[in-house]
């Protein structure tokens, strides 16, 4: 009997001890979770992600944007595009998502599944061509909720946006390339996108292969709507501008353009060095030239595109090829010059052998016969007038042409230089 008083007594001391364990269980589970589980579904109203924060109240939310580039990879000019990996952050306030606990430090941070349970920006890019966002190996989407309802969301973004390129001073130029990005839905009556303090940042080891960054800069910019002929014809739209400013590194174009395209000009000179009756060589080495300077040039346009205006790199490629050319027509006239002359000898002894096999009278003519007579001794003197014109015209090109390319290449570089 007493052993079953015992027992009955215990049984209440047992139930309190457990309920008070799940209690305990219950109340140090998840606060974290709690509170986000009230946010979304708690009393009252249920959280609709699909209205902006201040909808009802008829006041824009102001929506403070951040970009961290990681990767910029080298501009493309046949297609005038270029490639940026960056993490998108921004940050904005929601009155409906505003909790206070004393036991959590920290912001509530938000699974990336349940991202889309909560209004966001419907930020775009204007300029892009293409985007992804990375989800390897989950969705590249973070979220965090502050006490006083302000979101923090940080995307990883790989995307080819557009930029306009003006190549008339390739490839000495520089470049600025831009990012626009606005809200597409949202008109700046209930969104307003503004830069973060530090708007821009980039990675500090990041390299370009061709380009050098030399600075970049922020821009509130306002999409307005003129009519029928406006880009979005629905209101005005906030929207912002990044601008990065790049400037061509030269040391490719001196390796794989410069430099060889003037050794080719160099190398037509040779032939003004080669003696007038070596034809096949010189006739061979100025059209070697030609077609080297040629094939060069048609190699580096093809990886641009065909613009109505003279390239910086055109005007070179097209003077190396008027120089190897010039060099070729100046073989012509020379060789011109010395075949009269040849022509004119050899026209000569044929007679002389042709009259000395024919007896004149019945007798056979004397040396004398052989002279030539005063209106031949005036052409033959005029011949090799023309030969020793010839040479002199060669022993003039060896000083002319590298002058007139070393002015010419004085003139260029002065100028783009610049």
């Amino acid at each position: 009997m007493k052993g079953t008083t015992l027992y009955s007594s215990s049984i209440p001391i047992f139930v309190s001890a457990l309920l008070f364990h799940i209690a305990r269980t219950q109340s140090s589970r998840s606060p974290r979770q709690d509170i986000l589980r009230g946010l979304l579904n708690g009393t009252g109203l249920l959280y609709d992600a699909r209205v902006p924060p201040n909808f009802e109240e008829n006041v824009a939310t102001d929506v403070s944007v951040q970009i961290y580039v990681m990767s910029f990879d080298s501009l493309t000019e046949i297609s005038m595009e270029y490639r940026l990996s960056i993490f998108l952050r921004m940050n904005w306030t929601d009155p409906r998502l505003v909790w206070n606990n004393s036991d959590i430090h920290g912001p509530l941070e938000v699974d990336p599944k349940l991202v889309g349970m909560i209004w966001a920006p419907d930020l775009y890019f204007l300029n892009e061509k293409e985007a992804i966002i990375h989800d390897v190996t989950v969705m590249n989407n973070l979220m965090h909720i502050y006490e006083d309802g302000t979101i923090h969301t940080s995307t990883r973004i790989s995307m080819t946006l557009s930029c306009d390129m003006h190549l008339e001073r390739y490839p000495h130029d520089e470049q600025t390339c831009s990012i626009f990005a606005g809200s597409y839905s949202y008109s700046k009556e209930n969104v307003i996108l503004q830069w973060h303090r530090y708007p821009l940042q980039m990675r500090p080891t990041l390299t370009l292969p061709r380009f050098t960054v030399m600075g970049h800069n922020t821009i509130d910019c306002e999409i307005v709507d003129y009519g029928e002929q406006s880009m979005i014809n629905a209101g005005n739209f906030s929207c912002i501008q990044a601008n990065f400013f790049l400037r061509r590194q030269f040391g490719y174009y001196i390796a794989q353009v410069y430099i060889p395209s003037i050794l080719i000009v160099v190398l037509s000179w040779v032939s003004f060095w080669i003696d007038i009756d070596a034809i096949p060589a010189r006739v061979s080495l100025g059209l070697l030239t030609v077609l080297a300077i040629t094939t060069q040039s048609t190699g580096e346009k093809s990886g641009l595109p065909r613009v109505s205006y003279i390239k910086a790199i055109d005007l070179w490629m097209a003077v190396c090829l008027m120089f190897v050319f010039m060099a070729l027509l100046e073989f012509s006239y020379v060789n011109v010059q010395c075949r009269v002359q040849k022509r004119r000898q050899e026209t000569i002894l044929i007679e002389a052998s042709t009259n000395t096999d024919e007896p004149r009278n019945g007798k056979e003519r004397n040396d004398l016969d052989l002279q030539p007579r005063s209106g031949r001794r005036f052409v033959f003197f005029r011949d090799r007038m023309k030969v020793q014109r010839a040479r002199f015209v060669d022993k003039c090109a060896r000083v002319v042409f590298p002058l007139l390319f070393f002015l010419f290449n004085i003139c260029y570089w002065l100028y783009y230089q610049q």
